[in-house]
């Protein structure tokens, strides 16, 4: 099933607070993300729409004043999702091509390598 919602880089960066904390509030999330003046108050609440209309993180009223975020995507299952995007896009789906493409640019280390290799053997027991 194909999930609703999208994330976008700039919308990545408060889901990565959110997860890292589990709820925040807007000043919370504003102080994490070292908000300059590129990225001002007004830009994170509609960063906050709009992943709360895409269903990704929920709002909870505290009190009159304040209102915390809660992310409702795991970041496990994003981090799956769009692994399974950028393989298919990029690789159309082929995991070996994927791989093969990290150890002939030398991106993975004889100990990583030998590691993803105990891996896949465990997984055939």
């Amino acid at each position: 099933m194909k999930e609703k919602y999208e994330i976008t880089d700039a919308e990545l960066e408060i889901m990565q607070v959110l997860w890292e904390n589990k709820e925040c509030n807007l000043a919370e999330i504003i102080e994490k993300l070292s908000v300059n003046e590129e990225k001002n108050k007004n830009t994170i609440k509609t960063l906050i729409h709009r992943l709360t209309q895409k269903g990704a993180i929920e709002s909870k009223k505290i009190n009159s004043k304040e209102v915390i975020y809660i992310p409702k995507v795991s970041e496990r299952k994003y981090i799956k999702k769009e692994s399974n995007n950028f393989l298919d896009k990029v690789f159309n789906g082929n995991i070996n091509k994927l791989l093969l493409n990290f150890v002939e640019d030398k991106k993975v280390s004889k100990e990583e390598l030998q590691k993803l290799i105990d891996i896949m053997e465990d997984k055939e027991n």
